[in-house]
């Protein structure tokens, strides 16, 4: 039996639950509103054809998208290889002040302004990358597609994608430590009593969070595909679509940061922008939907 103090205490904070849904509803009817002139006029050229021309009213933003997507995956894999040695590292092999102080570092970085990462990586990440890793890549492995085209500047999809990915190691892994730590402790105990080493144990332990993992990957996926700063300052904002990594790209935010302001000049020019963040938003939607759904089962399954 419910008190009427319990009731009254659900009933209050029934509103503010709501309003979160509310406001996710009424962001998607707002852009999908200002999306539909550009859409209905281009039909799905809008999506499948990539020119930037306001001046002549000529649109298409399949480059954008597919820098979006390129540049958010390169970001998470760049983290995913981050994140899982240094969650082990937190979780397994440091202790007592080492490891309150890697755990710190790991929370200021996430408490960073992007702005903070987006400066650094264009004044000096930009460059290394360039002289070490694209300038010999395009030399040695240009028989490979994402490789083959030569390296004009520093500011590329390649450049935007490991910047991202630097910032998003600090999310990618807390979701990973969390649920590593997760893991009931009679999995580890089992292994330590069968003679498992602690590499041993811990390839076990890793086995058991692979969908965690997953989840992770997926969820830093549509949390990059939003990044602005980032991407603006470091992708290079050209509309060229390559196959390379190494060749400038837009990504849709940086589209939208660079071109936002003086869209209303034009008259399609601003719903354009709008329904290409409408197809990130719909695939951030998508993509975090499912990335929770796989780490609550995986919870339920293995989370005593």
């Amino acid at each position: 039996m419910i008190s009427k103090r319990d009731k009254f205490f659900f009933l209050s904070l029934l509103p503010f639950s709501i309003s979160l849904l509310a406001i996710l509803i009424i962001t998607v009817i707002a852009i999908t509103s200002r999306s539909i002139d550009s859409i209905a006029f281009f039909g799905i050229k809008l999506f499948t054809s990539n020119v930037w021309d306001p001046e002549h009213e000529k649109y298409g933003v399949l480059g954008p998208i597919a820098g979006s997507l390129i540049t958010s995956l390169l970001a998470t894999l760049t983290a995913l290889a981050l994140s899982i040695p240094l969650s082990i590292l937190i979780a397994e092999y440091l202790h007592g002040a080492a490891k309150n102080f890697m755990s710190s570092i790991v929370e200021l970085m996430s408490g960073l302004p992007t702005i903070i990462y987006a400066m650094w990586s264009s004044t000096y990440l930009s460059l290394i990358l360039k002289t070490y890793v694209m300038d010999p890549l395009s030399k040695y492995l240009s028989f490979i597609p994402i490789f083959s085209c030569r390296v004009i500047s520093p500011f590329t999809l390649f450049t935007a994608g490991i910047s991202m990915g630097i910032y998003l190691v600090p999310y990618i892994t807390a979701l990973i430590l969390e649920s590593y730590n997760s893991i009931p402790m009679t999995y580890k105990e089992a292994c330590l009593g069968i003679g498992a080493t602690r590499y041993e144990t811990v390839k076990i332990l890793l086995s058991l969070i692979k969908p965690a993992i997953l989840a992770s990957v997926i969820l830093g996926i549509a949390r990059a595909l939003g990044e602005t700063t980032i991407a603006v300052t470091t992708v290079g904002n050209s509309m060229y679509l390559s196959s390379c990594l190494f060749s400038p790209g837009y990504t849709v935010s940086a589209l939208v940061a660079s071109q936002f302001g003086n869209a209303y000049l034009y008259k399609f020019a601003e719903s354009a922008l709008y329904a290409s963040s409408l197809v990130i938003l719909g695939v951030a939607i998508v993509l975090s939907f499912t990335g929770l759904t796989i780490m609550s089962n995986w919870r339920r399954r293995v989370v005593v």
